[in-house]
Protein backbone atom coordinates (compact mmCIF):
# COMPACT_ATOMS: atom_id res chain seq x y z
CA UNK A 1 0.00 0.00 0.00
CA UNK A 2 1.51 3.23 -0.73
CA UNK A 3 0.46 7.28 -0.66
CA UNK A 4 -2.55 6.01 0.98
CA UNK A 5 -4.25 8.85 3.31
CA UNK A 6 -6.02 8.04 6.91
CA UNK A 7 -7.96 9.98 9.28
CA UNK A 8 -7.72 8.98 12.62
CA UNK A 9 -10.10 10.42 15.17
CA UNK A 10 -9.15 10.89 18.46
CA UNK A 11 -10.34 12.16 21.95
CA UNK A 12 -7.83 14.49 22.72
CA UNK A 13 -4.60 15.91 22.84
CA UNK A 14 -2.84 13.16 24.37
CA UNK A 15 -4.25 10.52 21.58
CA UNK A 16 -2.81 13.45 18.79
CA UNK A 17 0.35 13.36 19.86
CA UNK A 18 0.34 9.89 20.11
CA UNK A 19 -0.72 9.86 16.74
CA UNK A 20 2.30 12.48 15.24
CA UNK A 21 5.00 11.40 17.18
CA UNK A 22 4.76 7.59 17.30
CA UNK A 23 1.73 6.21 14.84
CA UNK A 24 2.01 8.69 12.33
CA UNK A 25 6.12 7.93 11.47
CA UNK A 26 5.28 4.09 11.73
CA UNK A 27 2.72 4.53 9.12
CA UNK A 28 4.98 6.64 7.00
CA UNK A 29 7.49 4.02 6.45
CA UNK A 30 5.07 2.18 5.33
CA UNK A 31 3.55 4.31 2.72
CA UNK A 32 0.78 5.67 4.54
CA UNK A 33 -0.08 9.19 5.54
CA UNK A 34 -1.83 9.08 8.75
CA UNK A 35 -3.85 12.64 10.07
CA UNK A 36 -5.26 12.62 13.81
CA UNK A 37 -8.46 14.67 13.85
CA UNK A 38 -9.52 15.66 17.29
CA UNK A 39 -13.59 15.33 17.43
CA UNK A 40 -15.13 18.54 18.21
CA UNK A 41 -16.99 19.16 21.32
CA UNK A 42 -18.88 22.25 20.57
CA UNK A 43 -18.98 25.63 19.07
CA UNK A 44 -19.36 28.87 20.85
CA UNK A 45 -18.46 32.24 20.34
CA UNK A 46 -15.24 31.87 21.91
CA UNK A 47 -14.51 29.13 19.27
CA UNK A 48 -14.58 25.60 18.95
CA UNK A 49 -13.81 23.02 21.71
CA UNK A 50 -11.58 20.03 21.57
CA UNK A 51 -11.68 16.49 23.13
CA UNK A 52 -14.14 13.86 24.74
CA UNK A 53 -17.71 15.06 25.02
CA UNK A 54 -20.76 13.15 23.70
CA UNK A 55 -21.31 11.12 21.07
CA UNK A 56 -22.69 13.64 19.05
CA UNK A 57 -19.18 15.19 18.07
CA UNK A 58 -17.79 11.49 16.93
CA UNK A 59 -20.90 10.97 15.19
CA UNK A 60 -20.70 14.71 13.08
CA UNK A 61 -16.99 14.13 12.62
CA UNK A 62 -17.22 10.64 11.63
CA UNK A 63 -19.92 10.69 9.10
CA UNK A 64 -18.30 13.67 7.23
CA UNK A 65 -14.94 11.72 7.10
CA UNK A 66 -16.49 8.36 5.22
CA UNK A 67 -18.45 10.33 3.03
CA UNK A 68 -14.92 12.15 1.57
CA UNK A 69 -13.59 9.44 -0.88
CA UNK A 70 -9.79 10.91 -0.73
CA UNK A 71 -9.57 9.00 2.61
CA UNK A 72 -8.19 5.60 1.96
CA UNK A 73 -9.74 4.27 5.60
CA UNK A 74 -11.51 6.32 8.86
CA UNK A 75 -10.21 5.48 12.10
CA UNK A 76 -11.90 5.49 15.24
CA UNK A 77 -9.46 5.74 18.63
CA UNK A 78 -11.69 5.79 21.85
CA UNK A 79 -11.22 4.55 25.29
CA UNK A 80 -13.75 1.62 26.24
CA UNK A 81 -14.15 3.16 29.86
CA UNK A 82 -15.05 6.66 28.40
CA UNK A 83 -17.16 5.13 25.62
CA UNK A 84 -20.23 7.56 25.49
CA UNK A 85 -23.74 6.82 26.23
CA UNK A 86 -25.72 7.71 22.99
CA UNK A 87 -23.18 5.49 20.88
CA UNK A 88 -23.91 2.49 18.68
CA UNK A 89 -24.47 -0.05 21.68
CA UNK A 90 -24.77 2.04 24.81
CA UNK A 91 -28.03 3.71 25.60
CA UNK A 92 -27.19 3.79 28.90
CA UNK A 93 -25.21 3.10 31.78
CA UNK A 94 -21.65 2.05 31.62
CA UNK A 95 -21.07 -0.45 29.66
CA UNK A 96 -20.07 -3.74 31.13
CA UNK A 97 -16.56 -5.79 31.29
CA UNK A 98 -17.04 -7.79 28.27
CA UNK A 99 -18.98 -5.77 26.05
CA UNK A 100 -15.94 -4.40 23.92
CA UNK A 101 -15.80 -6.41 21.29
CA UNK A 102 -20.13 -6.16 20.81
CA UNK A 103 -19.66 -2.18 20.89
CA UNK A 104 -16.96 -2.59 17.96
CA UNK A 105 -20.00 -4.52 16.15
CA UNK A 106 -21.96 -1.91 16.90
CA UNK A 107 -20.19 1.02 15.55
CA UNK A 108 -19.58 -1.27 12.50
CA UNK A 109 -22.82 -1.76 11.68
CA UNK A 110 -23.81 1.79 12.33
CA UNK A 111 -21.36 2.89 9.70
CA UNK A 112 -22.30 0.78 6.88
CA UNK A 113 -24.30 2.42 5.07
CA UNK A 114 -21.74 5.32 5.05
CA UNK A 115 -18.33 3.33 4.41
CA UNK A 116 -17.94 0.73 2.11
CA UNK A 117 -16.10 -2.17 2.89
CA UNK A 118 -13.25 -1.92 5.03
CA UNK A 119 -13.24 1.92 5.12
CA UNK A 120 -13.90 2.01 9.07
CA UNK A 121 -11.76 0.54 11.38
CA UNK A 122 -12.84 1.63 15.06
CA UNK A 123 -10.96 0.86 17.42
CA UNK A 124 -12.53 0.96 21.68
CA UNK A 125 -8.98 0.68 23.73
CA UNK A 126 -9.11 -1.78 25.93
CA UNK A 127 -9.60 -0.04 28.75
CA UNK A 128 -8.14 3.32 28.13
CA UNK A 129 -5.15 5.10 26.90
CA UNK A 130 -3.58 4.88 29.87
CA UNK A 131 -3.00 0.38 29.27
CA UNK A 132 -0.44 1.36 26.24
CA UNK A 133 1.59 3.18 28.86
CA UNK A 134 1.69 0.41 30.93
CA UNK A 135 2.56 -1.31 28.38
CA UNK A 136 5.99 0.89 27.92
CA UNK A 137 6.67 0.90 32.02
CA UNK A 138 6.54 -2.99 31.09
CA UNK A 139 8.88 -2.56 28.38
CA UNK A 140 11.61 -0.71 31.25
CA UNK A 141 10.29 2.86 30.33
CA UNK A 142 10.05 5.24 33.50
CA UNK A 143 13.63 5.57 34.72
CA UNK A 144 14.42 9.12 35.24
CA UNK A 145 10.80 9.70 35.70
CA UNK A 146 8.95 7.81 37.94
CA UNK A 147 10.60 6.59 41.55
CA UNK A 148 11.59 3.49 41.44
CA UNK A 149 8.81 2.52 44.01
CA UNK A 150 6.12 3.23 41.85
CA UNK A 151 7.66 1.77 38.76
CA UNK A 152 7.82 -1.68 40.56
CA UNK A 153 3.96 -1.28 42.17
CA UNK A 154 2.86 -0.61 38.38
CA UNK A 155 5.28 -3.74 36.86
CA UNK A 156 3.71 -5.76 39.60
CA UNK A 157 -0.14 -5.06 38.46
CA UNK A 158 0.48 -5.71 34.84
CA UNK A 159 2.39 -9.26 36.30
CA UNK A 160 -0.85 -10.40 37.72
CA UNK A 161 -3.01 -9.17 35.04
CA UNK A 162 -1.07 -10.90 32.26
CA UNK A 163 -1.24 -8.03 30.10
CA UNK A 164 -0.93 -4.48 30.02
CA UNK A 165 -4.56 -4.50 28.16
CA UNK A 166 -5.74 -6.19 30.54
CA UNK A 167 -5.15 -4.15 33.73
CA UNK A 168 -8.29 -4.22 35.30
CA UNK A 169 -11.54 -1.33 36.62
CA UNK A 170 -12.36 0.09 39.22
CA UNK A 171 -12.12 3.48 40.93
CA UNK A 172 -8.72 2.93 42.07
CA UNK A 173 -7.46 0.05 39.98
CA UNK A 174 -7.58 1.16 36.91
CA UNK A 175 -5.11 1.86 34.29
CA UNK A 176 -5.18 5.96 34.90
CA UNK A 177 -6.04 5.55 38.82
CA UNK A 178 -2.91 3.05 39.12
CA UNK A 179 -0.86 5.56 37.48
CA UNK A 180 -1.77 8.68 39.16
CA UNK A 181 -1.79 6.92 42.43
CA UNK A 182 1.34 5.13 41.70
CA UNK A 183 3.28 8.72 40.75
CA UNK A 184 0.48 11.88 41.97
CA UNK A 185 2.98 13.93 39.55
CA UNK A 186 1.59 12.15 36.51
CA UNK A 187 0.64 14.20 33.11
CA UNK A 188 -1.08 12.05 30.56
CA UNK A 189 -0.36 15.03 28.20
CA UNK A 190 3.21 14.86 29.54
CA UNK A 191 5.01 11.62 30.73
CA UNK A 192 2.50 9.09 28.90
CA UNK A 193 3.73 10.32 25.70
CA UNK A 194 7.35 9.96 27.06
CA UNK A 195 6.77 6.62 28.69
CA UNK A 196 5.81 5.08 25.51
CA UNK A 197 8.80 7.35 23.28
CA UNK A 198 11.09 5.85 25.81
CA UNK A 199 10.59 2.14 24.19
CA UNK A 200 9.20 3.00 21.03
CA UNK A 201 5.63 2.03 19.51
CA UNK A 202 7.28 -2.39 18.64
CA UNK A 203 7.22 -2.77 22.30
CA UNK A 204 3.88 -1.18 22.88
CA UNK A 205 2.40 -3.85 19.91
CA UNK A 206 4.05 -7.04 21.39
CA UNK A 207 2.64 -6.21 24.85
CA UNK A 208 -1.10 -5.75 23.31
CA UNK A 209 -2.50 -7.58 21.47
CA UNK A 210 -6.16 -5.96 21.45
CA UNK A 211 -4.46 -3.06 19.95
CA UNK A 212 -1.51 -4.45 17.75
CA UNK A 213 -4.81 -6.58 15.86
CA UNK A 214 -6.47 -3.28 14.64
CA UNK A 215 -3.26 -1.14 14.22
CA UNK A 216 -2.05 -3.77 11.62
CA UNK A 217 -5.88 -3.86 10.29
CA UNK A 218 -5.52 -0.35 9.63
CA UNK A 219 -2.58 -0.26 7.56
CA UNK A 220 -3.26 -3.44 5.96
Amino acid sequence: MGNHLIALVVEGQTEEAFVTTLLAPSALSKGVTLAPIIVETSSTGTGSHRGGGGWKGYHDLLDDLLRQPHWHRVGLMIDYYGYPVGAPGRDSGRPKADDRQQLTEALNSRYAGTASVNRFHPLIVKHEFESLVLAAIDAGAGDGIMPGRALRSLRAAIKRADTPEDVNDGASTSPSKRLKHAYPRYIKTVDGITLIQQVGLTAVLERCPVFSAWWQQLLA
